[in-house]
């Protein structure tokens, strides 16, 4: 299971909704479907409230940027949809080793892993990085998932 944590805010996604989308996207989205193997898990901190979206149970999410913010939009005041879970407190936010854009030491994007994007800060420190912190967060997810797609077919990761 590939799972990516966004530590945010309600404040944050009101000021900038399209880059919460576009992470949405590139962690659960592929060219021929929906990863059934990826999590999209937002964390708000200002309202202490976690909303977990599951690759294998969502539907009706699209690509392009304006539908997918209206589902985050939906998903984060609590509709009812297909594959995403809603509540209170931080729960159940990390799942396998810790990896952020920056860490301690190198690692690779094995599965299971979360990978954080800190957009709010939080007290949460990655175990170790993938050293692309200079990539835009959506970017960072895709390639997470690239180099995550190439070790698990037994190919050379590109980090």
């Amino acid at each position: 299971m590939r799972r990516f944590l966004v530590i945010t805010s309600l404040r944050r996604f009101d000021e900038e909704p399209h880059i919460h989308a576009k992470i949405l996207v590139a962690a659960l989205l592929i060219s021929n479907g929906v990863r059934g193997d990826a999590e999209a898990v937002f964390y708000l901190t200002d309202v202490d409230k976690t909303v977990k979206i599951l690759g294998a149970r969502v539907k009706r999410l699209f690509p392009d940027e304006d539908s997918s913010v209206g589902y985050l939009k939906k998903a984060l005041s609590g509709e009812r949809l297909p594959g995403v879970v809603a509540r209170k407190g931080a729960h159940d936010l990390v799942s396998g080793i810790l990896i952020g854009p920056m860490g301690k030491g190198r690692c690779l994007p094995l599965p299971p892993f979360t990978y954080v994007v800190k957009l709010e800060e939080y007290g949460l420190e990655a175990e170790c990085g993938l050293g692309i912190g200079r990539l835009p967060p959506h970017h960072q997810v895709v390639v997470v998932n690239i180099n995550a797609d190439r070790l698990l077919y037994g190919r050379q990761p590109q980090i």
